[in-house]
């Protein structure tokens, strides 16, 4: 009893400490001293070094904007109840650590940093703190030291599959600046099922290469990786090859393997190479990262049933990275690839000079031993593909349990601390669903959350015992500076559409004159309406390219080797591959609401769109719910190509919703 009483109070103790030593800062700071007194104060006065050059001045000068945005008074002068903000740019070893800074918080506060990106850091440090004292003026005193564990914390972003702006993207980039991530992995090139592919970017060699729904000119890739390392990010390229490679093979299709589908190059055919150091040579020098990514994943040949010739296919394979690694030093950089050609037959041996993004094979410990460079980029824990069934990633498992050094559940091919070929670990979107999948403000919310867990874990801390208690934290610093893709998060209802009397008897399609083509969770519609006339089967209230809401229609859905028919009160959302309408998408996704509208009569429906969640509701009685997330269309009333509900509407209104906080 007195040994459990004894246990009971040193862990009351250390609890005490614990909360009298927290400070929320996402990621968690290596150290925090406080002195116990507490900072009250009004406004803020930042001073900056006279000798400071010009990427410190757009540093410092946008943390001032980004104070404003915050709500925090800024000052010119120091006086009373003013807390005054130092920087020091000379730039001090700290802890000899890399990316480190120094915080000394008080009224006068003291920055310190190792280098312009510590002082990056350092600044997304404070915007935290100063984002939380806004309302009180109140903040602990105490010091900072803080510094990364892992080297490189990285997000990738599909942008093949699903085109993202460049401000879209610099979006991103403040995002990952805001909790100290400092690379973005660019996926450029790729195709989705249906027959999409993109190549993302500017080709004066092959101008027929180039997407035609978005791609990125050379102006603005050096605009975006400028942008990028004012926040201490560097952008990394992916051209992958020669699988994923239906983009370049629509315009080449001589290079089409003769024993796979389209979507892979023929890596026996001489023209290949040439064709792909020509693409090589265009890319590179137009990008300042260190390394350039050759992805060659998922060069899949099981189909190839002649074991000789899939034997020398696989070895062709291994050559074909090799070959290409060479190539991409010749232009002064490092060749990163996918793994997975581990599993390919062949004798040949991959140069070890290559880096190796580990993601569908774990040997890890292996792989290190052999001399090769590492990243953590195990699809076990780390992709989301939004609106997928398949992949996610488990938050509680990657805040309590994991770490860069997991590479899966084989713990005997985990790497140990200090292992000198582990180079970080990296996060990743996966647009698999192409550019009608999720829009980018459904993915930058459901990714937040496990941006803000990974980029803990990647930085090397955990200041929790559990997820639950860092969520808890966390709501508090969803307000980043000067981004709108999150947005949603801070509007409140809002009527998008209000329409009375639209009579739709014999039209197609009427504008509804709304700014907003869609509009995404959270949504409501009400809807008031009277049929004149019988459906045909395919009756169209509202429509866009990617959805329309059917007051009538009848779909056969197909399941392996069954099928079943529903018909009724229909939302359809487009996926995959876009068709003339969202219901001809390659694999569109289909709600069916088995309700029927009856004819002369007046029927009042209520459509609500959730995260994950579609609800009707006719005449105030629930008609069903359905875990899918939709969109509202809002572009058209009726449709221009499919069949339009024959009546009048008498009145709708769709709302914008409040939307609750991610965590």
């Amino acid at each position: 009893m007195k040994k459990l009483t004894l246990t009971f109070i040193v862990a009351l103790l250390h609890f005490c400490v614990l909360a009298q030593n927290s400070i929320n800062i996402i990621p968690a700071p290596q150290q925090w001293n406080p002195t116990g007194s507490q900072i009250h104060f009004k406004a803020i006065h930042v001073k900056f070094p006279s000798n400071i050059n010009d990427k410190e001045q757009i540093l410092l000068n946008r943390f001032k904007l980004e104070l404003i945005d915050l709500g925090i008074p800024l000052i010119d002068a120091p006086g009373d109840s003013v807390l005054n903000l130092e920087f020091d740019t000379a730039y001090f070893d700290i802890n000899a650590q890399k990316d480190a800074y120094h915080i000394k918080l008080g009224m006068n506060t003291a920055i310190k940093a190792d280098s312009y990106n510590g002082l990056v850091h350092a600044t997304r440090t404070l915007l935290q703190l100063f984002s939380q004292a806004n309302q009180n003026g109140k903040l602990s005193a105490g010091t900072i030291i803080d510094f990364p564990t892992y080297e490189k914390r990285m997000l990738m972003i599909d942008v093949a599959r699903k085109f993202f702006t460049v401000d879209e993207l610099k979006d991103f980039i403040r995002i990952m600046a805001w909790v100290k991530m400092n690379e973005l992995h660019l996926h450029l090139s790729d195709n989705s099922w249906g027959g999409y592919s993109a190549y993302r970017l500017e080709s004066k060699k092959y101008p027929e290469l180039t997407a035609k729904d978005g791609y990125y000119s050379w102006e603005e890739i050096e605009e975006l990786q400028d942008f990028a390392a004012s926040y201490g990010i560097t952008i990394t390229p992916e051209i992958d090859s020669p699988g994923h490679s239906l983009a370049f093979t629509n315009i080449r299709p001589d290079l089409k393997s003769p024993w796979l589908s389209p979507n892979y190059l023929d890596i026996t055919n001489e023209d290949t190479y040439e064709f792909m150091e020509e693409i090589l040579a265009e890319v590179i020098p137009h990008f300042n990262a260190p390394d350039f990514h050759l992805g060659t994943d998922e060069y899949r040949i099981n189909s190839i049933k002649d074991d000789s010739l899939k034997f020398k296919i696989g070895d062709t394979f291994l050559k074909y990275i090799n070959h290409f690694n060479t190539v991409v030093k010749k232009h002064g950089k490092n060749a990163r690839i996918w793994s997975g050609f581990e599993n390919m037959p062949g004798n040949t041996t991959i140069d070890n000079d290559v880096i190796i993004d580990m993601w569908e094979t774990s040997a890890a410990k292996d792989k290190s031993q052999e001399g090769y460079s590492l990243i953590n980029s195990s699809h076990y824990f780390s992709y989301i593909v939004p609106g997928a069934p398949y992949y996610g990633v488990n938050n509680k498992f990657i805040y309590e349990e994991w770490s860069p050094l997991i590479f899966s559940n084989k713990k005997e091919q985990n790497l140990s601390q200090g292992d000198q070929n582990l180079l970080g670990s990296k996060l990743h979107i996966w647009n698999d669903f192409g550019p009608t999948g999720y829009n980018i403000s459904e993915i930058a919310r459901l990714v937040l959350p496990s941006i803000f867990v990974f980029s803990e874990k990647m930085w090397g801390t955990k200041a929790y015992d559990s997820v639950e208690e860092f969520n808890s934290k966390a709501t508090a610093l969803i307000k980043i500076p000067n981004t709108s893709i999150l947005s949603r998060y801070f509007t409140n209802e809002n009527i998008i559409l209000s329409k009375n009397k639209i009579d739709l008897s014999g039209s197609s399609k009427k504008e509804t004159c709304t700014t907003l083509k869609n509009l995404e969770y959270p949504w409501s519609a009400e809807i008031t309406l009277k049929r004149t006339s019988s459906s045909p089967g395919k009756e169209a209230l509202l429509s866009s390219q990617l959805a329309t809401v059917y007051t009538d229609l009848e779909y056969t859905f197909k399941e392996n080797d069954t099928s079943y028919t529903k018909r009724g009160i229909a939302i359809v959302r487009a996926n995959q591959t876009e068709g003339d309408t969202p219901l001809t998408s390659h694999k569109p996704n289909v709600i069916i609401f088995e309700h029927n509208i009856p004819i002369d009569k007046t029927t009042h429906l209520r459509i609500l769109g959730e995260k994950g969640k579609t609800t009707l509701y006719a005449d105030g009685k629930l008609i069903g719910s359905k875990n899918i997330q939709t969109l509202i269309p809002l572009e058209f009333f009726g449709s221009s190509v499919e069949s339009v509900f024959q009546g009048v509407i008498q009145n709708i209104k769709v709302k914008q919703l409040e939307e609750k906080r991610p965590f």
